[in-house]
């Protein structure tokens, strides 16, 4: 695997497309995802690995490790795992 898989060439620019295609709601705040903005915007649509690259590089570009969320919900959590069982997102009161 090459230093940056999971980033970059044409398997991973599939796996994105793939991963947008599905709409998605954000994996990590459970809300709803404008897929009409574009990166650099924070409420963007982002692709996170769900094991992250630098603890599970073999995952890098398995689909199943996938998910989607915003920008801004992806750089929050930087390479943490997911916590499972931490509940969803409830409406602001």
């Amino acid at each position: 695997m090459s230093k940056r898989a999971g980033r970059a060439g044409g398997k991973w620019r599939t796996l994105v497309a793939n991963q947008r295609a599905k709409r998605l709601d954000c994996a990590i705040c459970q809300q709803p995802i404008d897929y009409r903005l574009r990166y650099p915007d924070e409420d963007s649509f982002s692709v996170d690995h769900i094991k992250p690259r630098s603890t599970h590089p073999h995952l890098a570009e398995e689909p199943t490790n996938l998910s989607s969320t915003h920008l801004r919900c992806n750089k929050a959590r930087g390479d943490r795992e997911v916590k499972p069982g931490l509940g969803h997102a409830v409406q602001s009161w």
